[in-house]
């Protein structure tokens, strides 16, 4: 048997593995400082673009609720209002430290409503599985922000959650539950994927999900759903002016940015930490 070439090869495994986390880690100094205004900016962009798109499509908004659900053009055009409000306050609130978890309630009810009124129709490509995935991920991240808030407060984790002491404790559940959310946009998208890249992310994604190297597989998560997004959700890439590829174009501008905002919750997450209920924790404990 080959010991020799079976040594070489594990040896050229540990040099990638050792490279990669050197390069990851000058990464994470890098933008550290950075991550939580970025993360903010990013986790609220899908609802600044959406304020806005409906703003500038209102007549199509309007006829869409009219058509669908044969609201009368008054009623239709008065809750999209409402709607851009929240979206757009939700989001300012979110980026002012001061009042994020109001501006997360706000954009959490804001999420129900788009997965009530357009979750059975899926404006996503990947269905109305990938659009609820979309969803919960997002919301993921709001109920991390808003614990972390919260918690730094001296408060219960969320509001109506009896205090049993252990605020740290309860805590580190939301950010167990905020992992198991954001990696479900890897479950919308990894089918998709050839079997190349399905080998590359599916590790990314369990050491996430269990919370191993969470500065590192959290930033290679990170890298992961940023390529998914620039090979798979390239609105500018769509030509022609047909009202079909007018269409796509729209869907898939949808799915870039959302996907940034998913980003976003991602770098929240990482920065936060990944909690005692991880093997990260485990280790630590176990060296300490």
């Amino acid at each position: 048997m080959d010991f020799q070439g079976g040594r070489e090869s594990d040896d050229r495994a540990a040099d990638f593995v050792k490279s990669a986390t050197v390069r990851l880690t000058k990464i994470k100094k890098v933008v550290s400082p950075y991550f939580p205004i970025m993360a903010r900016f990013l986790l609220v962009l899908t609802f600044f673009e959406d304020g806005m798109r409906v703003l500038f499509e209102f007549a199509s908004q309007v006829y869409f609720l009219n058509s669908h659900y044969g609201m009368p053009n008054w009623l239709a055009g008065f809750i999209l209002i409402v709607t851009v409000l929240l979206s757009l306050i939700g989001a300012g609130l979110v980026m002012t430290k001061k009042y994020e978890v109001y501006g997360s309630y706000v954009l959490l009810g804001f999420l129900l409503y788009q997965q009530i009124m357009y979750g059975h129709i899926s404006p996503v490509n990947s269905g109305g599985v990938g659009f609820l995935f979309r969803n919960l991920s997002l919301a993921g991240a709001f109920f991390l922000l808003i614990a972390l808030k919260r918690l730094g407060e001296g408060r219960s984790v969320l509001p109506g959650l009896p205090d049993a002491g252990d605020r740290a404790t309860l805590f580190t559940y939301f950010q167990l539950a905020s992992r198991i959310l954001m990696v479900l946009l890897a479950v919308e998208f990894i089918p998709a994927w050839g079997g190349f890249w399905f080998v590359i992310t599916i590790p990314v994604i369990l050491c996430v999900l269990v919370g191993y190297k969470m500065p590192y597989t959290g930033i290679a998560l990170i890298c992961v759903y940023f390529l998914h997004n620039v090979l798979n959700s390239a609105f500018w890439s769509v030509g022609g002016g047909s009202l079909e590829d007018e269409y796509q174009r729209e869907i898939l501008k949808y799915e870039f940015v959302q996907t940034l905002s998913i980003m976003g919750g991602l770098m929240l997450l990482v920065s936060s930490g990944p909690g005692m209920l991880s093997v990260d924790e485990r280790i630590r404990r176990k060296n300490f």
